[in-house]
């Protein structure tokens, strides 16, 4: 029950779960887990299949996208969300997490986050809206890092 406190109090904190109702949360907190990674370990890697989903408890995460430069953001703030691709067909991570240091996330299973959604229509638009703010974000970061090495070359 400790466990499931933690998780909630961890939730209330999240970009994505931002406003849904405490029924809702409750049920995110029975099934979601705290992970500990130790610094350099990688959390997920682009290209695999995204069953899950995270957020910072702790620590630091190198988000790392490759084409043919590899574009670089730093999750550090507690309640961020990475490994959104767990919620976005095709599920497939878009990126690697690398561990900058020790740290600790909640994980949330897509499948069991999914039905809850079922379940509470109304706070699913809710996490919905906040996904694509933060899909948004990340665009936007990575056109500005393509835009300012452009601008770098010249």
């Amino acid at each position: 029950m400790k466990e499931v406190m933690m998780i909630v109090e961890a939730i209330e904190e999240s970009d994505l779960f931002k406003g849904v109702g405490t029924e809702f949360l409750n049920k995110i907190g029975q099934i979601g887990e705290i992970r500990s990674f130790k610094c350099d370990s990688v959390i997920c890697r682009a290209n695999e299949k995204a069953r899950y989903i995270y957020q910072l408890v702790d620590g630091e995460i190198d988000i790392m996208l490759a084409e043919k430069e590899v574009i670089h953001f730093t999750v550090n703030r507690p309640g961020e969300i990475f490994g959104w691709s767990a919620l976005v067909e095709p599920y497939i991570y878009t990126a690697t997490a690398k561990c900058k240091s020790d740290v600790r996330v909640l994980r949330i299973s897509r499948d069991s986050l999914e039905k809850i959604i079922i379940q509470h229509p109304t706070d699913g638009l809710a996490i919905l809206r906040h996904l694509t703010s933060i899909i948004s974000q990340r665009l936007r970061h990575a056109y500005l890092y393509i835009y300012s090495k452009e601008l770098s070359k010249k």
